[in-house]
């Protein structure tokens, strides 16, 4: 059966989906992160003008409902709750994350990040989390990688939301990006 997504319009095709995955499964394997043995949030989208955004966003409202709209870093982040998961390495996600343009241009208007959760440990801060992670992952020791660590503040979030960007160096055949963070993004924003 076609999700609702990729049975409304243009603007999304199984074919482009697919190929985000495939994508995503080979930096997986560089990360060397099994994607089963964590769960899969969100899966986000990448546009580079208003009205590309406003398109989208027009489509994911046809298969979903605004779970919440804030603003992050001087622009408009969009999360909406599909009606119906898209089923994604495996695992049904029903998140996905519109962020509207602010002076950059993507190489590809598509499909282009998610976010997994691995917890903190018990009583753990943002820094030894990151930490631990480098300890058992060696991500920056991978020169074929860009490892970014950030910590969006988000107006009325209450959690820490530290995140770690992967994505390879050399974009031109694979400019997908994984983030780890330690809570579902549901939890920040409904706590």
């Amino acid at each position: 059966m076609t999700h609702c997504l990729f049975s409304h319009s243009s603007l999304a095709t199984q074919q482009d989906f697919l190929q985000f995955q495939q994508k995503i499964a080979t930096l997986a394997q560089e990360i060397d992160v099994n994607l089963n043995d964590f769960v899969i949030d969100h899966l986000a989208l990448r546009v580079n003008s208003e009205d590309s955004a406003k398109n989208w966003l027009e489509l994911l409202l046809k298969c979903g409902t605004i779970l919440s709209d804030n603003i992050v870093n001087g622009r408009v982040i969009y999360l909406i709750q599909l009606n119906e998961p898209l089923i994604f390495a495996g695992q049904p996600v029903e998140i996905i994350e519109l962020p509207f343009p602010k002076n950059k241009c993507y190489p590809l208007e598509s499909w282009e990040h998610i976010e997994i959760v691995m917890p903190f440990d018990e009583g753990e801060t943002s820094l030894e989390w990151v930490n631990r992670l480098e300890k058992i992952f060696f991500w920056n020791e991978l020169t074929t990688l860009n490892v970014k660590v950030s910590e969006p503040k988000v107006e009325g979030e209450r959690l820490p939301n530290p995140s770690i960007a992967l994505s390879f160096a050399d974009k031109s055949k694979n400019d997908v990006c994984i983030k780890v963070h330690p809570y579902h993004i549901k939890t920040i924003i409904e706590v």
